[in-house]
């Protein structure tokens, strides 16, 4: 279980990585931010956000102890900014709510492979 749930985190980190690298206009539209508020300033951000967390998700996927270890203490600093954009409303709440739900289902399979030898 240890393996699959280290698989996991790594896998959500790497679809979220991908589709932001990608698109992120695209997709955060899911996540209630219109196309037409992602500026150039901001997609950047959202790419640099995407280029961490596929950097660290593809280490984790290769097996690599450090990666997967980083993910915890990565994730509980995210979760802080995604609350706090809930709190500011500096992005809309529904986006900031399901980045923080995504981050918690990261933490949860992070909390299994650890528990799991």
């Amino acid at each position: 279980m240890s393996e699959a749930a280290a698989r996991g985190m790594a896998a959500i980190g790497a679809v979220v990585s991908a589709g932001v690298a990608i698109s992120p206009r695209t997709f955060l539209r899911p996540f209630g931010i219109p196309a037409e508020e992602i500026t150039g300033a901001g997609a950047l951000g959202w790419r640099l956000f995407a280029a961490r967390t596929g950097y660290l998700s593809a280490r984790a996927l290769t097996g690599d102890e450090p990666a997967r270890e980083s993910f915890l203490p990565v994730q509980l600093l995210d979760q802080g900014i995604f609350w706090h954009a809930f709190a500011t409303r500096s992005v809309p709440r529904r986006a900031s709510a399901l980045a923080a739900a995504t981050s918690g289902a990261i933490i949860a399979l992070d909390s299994i492979r650890r528990r799991t030898p």
